[in-house]
């Protein structure tokens, strides 16, 4: 198995990958899916280069070497969520997701946790000790899940704009389990 290249789920329906820039289309697609999100962050529904500028985004001082998109599959090979996360970041100690997202109608069914669990467990075997992720204040939701994945906020971040809207954050902060799934 590819280890820096599979997140194994504990439901075995279900695949996560490492998407790279030849599967822009697909990830386009999911953010257009997904429009309820670009217009709580953006104020508007996703841009046509949505998916190309995720696979370009990163924080100051980090490499495209040091991003890590995974894609989640149906078993017929549909694409209907993405975790993006970046390596040592903040620090060498942790990884930072930037965006995970699920298609609406497969939210809330589970698989957003299961997701997030493989993810964990993935990162642990990269000797990662946190993960670190900022909530848009707006997103209650998305607060609300995060808080029952066992994250705990550190700070609130200053208002930042995105797209149309200016965003309070909270930064959120989850110790990596020691449990490393063989």
């Amino acid at each position: 198995m590819d280890n820096l290249n599979k997140l194994i789920l504990h439901n075995a329906a279900h695949i996560a990958t490492r998407l790279d820039p030849s599967d822009e289309k697909i990830l386009q697609h999911l953010f257009e899916q997904c429009t309820d999100y670009a217009i709580m962050t953006d104020g508007h529904p996703p841009l046509p280069s949505a998916a190309a500028e995720e696979f370009l985004a990163l924080p100051e001082g980090k490499t495209i070497e040091d991003k890590f998109i995974f894609g989640l599959f149906t078993p017929d090979d549909n694409l209907i969520g993405m975790l993006e996360s970046i390596r040592h970041y903040p620090d060498n100690k942790s990884w930072w997701i930037g965006l995970m997202m699920l298609a609406p109608e497969h939210r809330t069914k589970g698989l957003g946790s299961q997701f997030y669990q493989a993810y964990e467990s993935w990162v642990a075997q990269q000797q990662a000790q946190y993960v670190f992720l900022a909530v848009l204040e707006e997103n209650q939701l998305g607060f609300a899940f995060w808080q029952k994945q066992g994250f705990e906020v550190i700070r609130i971040a200053p208002p930042q704009q995105f797209g149309n809207k200016l965003h309070q954050r909270y930064v959120l902060r989850r110790e990596v389990a020691n449990t490393v799934s063989l």
